[in-house]
C-alpha cells in the first residue's frame, strides 16, 4: 500500500489553521513520500470560513503545494514543490497596491501590463494567497477603469503615475478578456471590449489586423494579420461565450468559428514552396490568377526558409508573409482548439525536431538576421538573433507549450517539459528571458507571468486537462 503517514488533529479547525495543516501536511508527504495520510480528528470539528471541512478543503487545494492527493505520478514531486513555492513567491514581489506588476525584482517592469498580468492571472489564480488574488483583481478594475470610450484597454498602466499607455495596444484587451471571465466576470465590459476588436476587421477579411510591434513581440516586425493575434482572438471569444445568455453567446462562438476558419485557410503553410496562396487576400480586384483585371502579374516573394515544412506563418502582410515559426501563435493555434489533429501533431513534431523544447521554449526560429526581409535596425543588440523577441526562450511560454501537450493528450512529454520548465525557472529566478542557445537568463528576475504560467503548467499536468475554452 506504500508508505503511510498519521496526523493527530486536536481541537478546532477555522480557515487560518486549516490552511496552515493543510500545507505543512501536504509538504509531509512530499518530504517522506508517503501515499497515504491518516487524519484523526480529536476535537470539535468545525467548517472553515470557505464553508469546506477539512478534509475536502485538502483535496481541492493540494496542487497549491504541488502535489496531487489523487495521483503519485512518475514526476520529481520535489523539484515541482519547490517551483510551485518559488512562482508564488515571485507573484507575491510582484503585487502593488493597483494590481500585479510585470516584475517583482528593483530592476525590472513595474507597470501593471494587461498581457503580462492577464497571462499571469491563468495560473496566480490557483494560488491561495489572499494578497495575490486581490492583487489580480486590482489589475482587472485598473484595466477596466483606463480604457477608452469605445473599449479599447491600455497596453499597460504606471503604478507610480496612474497613467495609461496604448502603445502595443493589440493583444491586452483580448487576454483582459480571458483573464476577467475566469476571476471576476463582466459581461458588460467584455461585450464593449470585443465590439472594438470587431472593428480591427480593417478590410472585412473575418481577421484582426495590427500595426507593427503592437503584440506581445513589442520589438519585432510581426505586422497586417497575425496568428498569435487571431489565435488569441478566437480563445477569447469561446471563452467570452460562457458569460452570456443562448443568443449572445451563439454570435461569439459563430464569429470564433469564422476567424478559425479563416486562419486554417490563410495561415496554414503545406510545406509546397507556395506563398500566394497566403497573399490573394491583398488582392484589391477579384480572381486567383497570377495576372490581375489588366494581365499585369502579381509579384508575390519567394519562400526562403523553411520550404519543405508545414506549420502556420507568424503574419500576413501586404503581399508578403512571414517565415519564420511563431511559437506562441503555433501553440495558441492549438490550445484554442483552432489545429485539427493532425496539424497539432504536425506544429509539435516541428518543435520537438527543431530543439525548441529543450529549454522551454523558444521564441521563434530560425532567427532573424540582418539583410532578411523581417530584420529591423530598431532590434539593435536586445533582439540580436538567439535573444529577446528574436529566438531568446521564454519561461511563460514553456507554460503554454506544456499546456499543447497536454491537450493533444501527450502525458508523458508534458511530463517531461514540466520538470525542465520548474528547472529553467528555478535556474533564472523566474526570470523574463533567457538566451536561446546558451540558456544564460537575460531578462528581469522574478517576472509574473513566467512565474503563473509555471502554476497554470503544473495545474495543466495534474488535472490531465487545458479548462480556457
Amino acid at each position: 500500500m506504500g508508505n503511510s503517514l498519521a496526523l493527530p488533529l486536536i481541537g478546532t479547525l477555522d480557515s487560518r489553521r486549516t490552511q496552515a495543516v493543510m500545507r505543512d501536511l501536504l509538504h509531509a508527504l512530499v518530504a517522506t513520500r508517503s501515499d497515504i495520510a491518516i487524519i484523526e480528528f480529536r476535537g470539535g470539528l468545525r467548517r472553515t470560513s470557505s464553508g469546506k471541512c477539512f478534509a475536502s478543503h485538502l483535496e481541492s487545494n493540494a496542487v497549491t503545494c504541488g502535489v496531487s492527493s489523487l495521483d503519485r505520478s512518475r514526476l520529481d514531486q520535489a523539484l515541482l514543490d519547490k517551483a510551485w513555492a518559488g512562482a508564488c513567491e515571485s507573484l507575491l514581489a510582484c503585487c502593488s497596491e493597483y494590481g500585479l506588476k510585470a516584475s517583482g525584482a528593483s530592476a525590472g517592469h513595474h507597470q501593471i501590463w494587461a498581457r503580462d498580468s492577464m497571462i499571469a492571472l491563468l495560473g496566480a489564480r490557483m494560488a491561495q494567497d489572499e494578497e495575490i488574488q486581490q492583487a489580480l483583481r486590482n489589475s482587472i478594475r485598473l484595466l477596466k477603469e483606463h480604457r477608452t470610450r469605445r473599449g479599447l484597454i491600455p497596453n499597460n498602466v504606471d503604478a507610480a503615475t496612474l497613467r495609461p499607455n496604448f502603445r502595443a495596444y493589440a493583444d491586452g484587451g483580448l487576454w483582459w478578456v480571458i483573464g476577467s471571465s475566469l476571476l471576476e466576470p463582466d459581461a458588460a465590459g467584455v461585450w464593449q471590449v470585443l465590439s472594438w476588436y470587431e472593428d480591427q476587421d480593417v478590410d472585412h477579411s473575418g481577421l484582426l489586423s495590427m500595426q507593427e510591434s503592437s503584440d506581445w513581440q513589442d520589438l519585432f516586425c510581426t505586422r497586417g494579420k497575425g496568428l498569435y493575434l487571431n489565435s488569441l482572438y478566437i480563445l477569447a471569444l469561446r471563452r467570452a461565450s460562457r458569460l452570456f445568455e443562448p443568443a449572445e453567446a451563439e454570435t461569439l462562438l459563430q464569429k470564433a468559428e469564422l476567424v478559425a476558419e479563416r486562419v486554417n485557410s490563410y495561415f496554414w503553410y503545406q510545406g509546397d514552396g507556395n506563398m500566394f496562396h497566403h497573399s490573394m487576400h491583398t488582392f484589391s480586384t477579384e480572381g486567383q490568377t497570377l495576372f490581375d483585371s489588366l494581365g499585369r502579374r502579381r509579384e508575390i516573394p519567394a519562400k526562403k526558409y523553411l520550404i519543405q515544412e508545414q506549420y502556420y506563418l507568424p503574419y500576413l502582410g501586404f503581399r508578403a508573409c512571414g517565415e519564420w515559426f511563431d511559437s506562441f501563435g503555433n501553440l495558441l493555434a492549438i490550445i484554442a482548439g483552432v489545429a485539427d489533429e493532425l496539424r497539432t501533431a504536425t506544429i509539435l513534431d516541428f518543435m520537438t525536431g527543431n530543439s525548441m523544447d529543450r529549454r522551454p521554449v523558444a521564441s521563434l526560429t530560425p532567427a532573424v538576421r540582418p539583410g532578411d526581409p523581417d530584420w529591423r535596425d530598431y532590434y539593435g543588440s536586445l533582439n540580436a538573433p538567439h535573444h529577446y523577441h528574436n529566438g531568446g526562450v521564454w519561461p511563460f511560454l514553456g507554460g503554454f507549450y506544456v499546456a499543447a501537450l497536454v491537450k493533444a493528450g501527450r502525458r508523458d512529454a508534458a511530463e517531461v517539459a514540466l520538470e525542465n520548465l520548474a528547472r529553467l525557472n528555478l535556474d533564472g529566478h523566474f526570470n523574463e528571458w533567457h538566451h536561446g542557445e546558451s540558456g544564460k537568463p537575460m531578462g528581469a528576475q522574478d517576472q509574473a507571468w513566467s512565474a503563473g504560467m509555471y502554476l497554470f503548467a503544473a495545474e495543466c499536468v495534474r488535472r490531465g486537462q487545458v479548462d480556457l475554452v
